[in-house]
């Protein structure tokens, strides 16, 4: 697994191979297993984010759903988006993981949510 290199800062590249690790095994790294991966990938409660004020579905610790899109319409999708608008997620259906990070910060998640769709439509298309 990759380090978090000294000064705390957390390339994309490293939040993609954690949340790879999630979902499978990486450099012979696996993070959780096939039978906790369904517990903290799975819807455990519905709502509205009161701080996006958005609809929301949260599983244990994760938020449910692809950014920008209907959490219900990709609920394979599991991940978190931080601080200045960066965002990872796990896609336990596709197999893919992604993140995202930015060197000039936002309170939006703006950039994931166009780059997102890229991204997906991309991998399905290989």
């Amino acid at each position: 697994m990759a380090e978090i290199p000294a000064g705390g800062k957390m390339s994309a590249r490293a939040m993609a191979r954690m949340y790879a690790a999630l979902l499978s095994e990486v450099d012979g790294v696996r993070l959780v297993s096939s039978e906790r991966l369904r517990e903290i990938s799975a819807v455990a409660c519905s709502g509205v984010d009161q701080i996006m004020d958005s609809p929301c579905n949260w599983a244990l610790g994760y938020a449910i759903g692809r950014p920008g899109a209907d959490p219900n319409e990709s609920r394979t999708v599991f991940g978190m988006g931080g601080a200045g608008g960066s965002y990872a997620y796990a896609d336990t259906d596709t197999g893919v993981a992604f993140a995202l990070t930015k060197n000039r910060l936002t309170l939006d998640l703006n950039a994931a949510e166009q780059i997102v769709p890229i991204v997906t439509e991309a991998v399905a298309n290989r």
